[in-house]
Formats: C-alpha cells, structure tokens, sequence
C-alpha cells in the first residue's frame, strides 16, 4: 500500500489536485492523498461507482480493450476526474479547482498513466479474492487439527 500511496501522491502533484481518491468497486476508498471533502466520500462516490458497472458491462458487449473508461465532470468550482479500470476494479478519482482549459490534457494523460500503473500493480478483483480464499481456507488436516473436521 505505500507503493500505491506514492503514486497517489505524485498524480496529486503532478495535476495540481486537491485529493486523489482510489476506491474499489463496493465505494470503498482503499488509499487518498489530500483532503477530500464529505461530499465527495459520502454522496459523489456512490454514484462514480456505477461508472466501473457501466465500464464493465460495455467490456462484456464489446469484448476487447483494456476495460478503461475516463469520465469528468466540470463544475463551477471544481473538476472531477474519474478513471475507471473495470477488470481491476478500481476506480481512480481526482479532484482539482478549475484548471487552466490547456491543462486538461496533462490531467487526462496523468490519470490514465497513474491507472495503468496500478493496473500493473494491483491484481484483478477475482485473482485477489482467489488468493485470499487460498490463504484462508483450511484444508481438511488443518480442520481435523483443529478440531473442526467431523470423521464420519
């Protein structure tokens, strides 16, 4: 996680963001840089993660890609920009002030950089939940150890 920290960090700094959020496809923020305002956590994030279901849905009727999608929203105070990487489940959100209008494609170009970076780094939401059922399941010598397997 401190390796995905440090690349939060350096897209913050690198578009000028007031936070960078990195949240899984439930909503739940895995790793942040900055301060992210309640709005943002509590009612915007919500609504941002049904942009991994309509990522994810397009990939299954389209079939090829790299499953990424990139949505921003421009507001009168504030820029959202969310990167969405559905096979990874991980939805990448950044949130600036009003940038430059030449700026724009130095955040696009630093969002989509930053998503495949941890692309790479992390693994696919169904590869990690088969690790870690590996890691936590028993195997039948461990439950009878423990007192848990029933001989029959």
């Amino acid at each position: 996680m401190e390796r995905v920290q440090q690349i939060l960090a350096t897209l913050q700094r690198g578009v000028g963001g007031e936070c960078v959020l990195l949240a899984n496809n439930r909503g739940e923020v895995v790793a942040q840089t900055g301060i992210a305002e309640e709005i943002l956590t509590e009612k915007l994030l919500p609504l941002l993660v049904e942009e991994t279901v309509l990522t994810r849905r397009l990939g299954h009727h389209i079939g090829d890609g790299a499953g990424i999608s990139l949505h921003h929203y421009e507001g009168n105070l504030h820029q959202i920009f969310v990167g969405v990487a559905a096979r990874n489940s991980l939805l990448l959100i950044v949130v600036t002030r009003q940038p430059p209008p030449r700026r724009l494609g130095i955040v696009w170009l630093f969002l989509r950089r930053t998503l495949q970076e941890l692309i790479h780094l992390m693994p696919p939401l169904e590869e990690a939940e088969t690790e870690r059922r590996k890691t936590t399941s028993l195997t039948p010598e461990q439950a009878r150890a423990l007192g848990l397997w029933l001989d029959e």
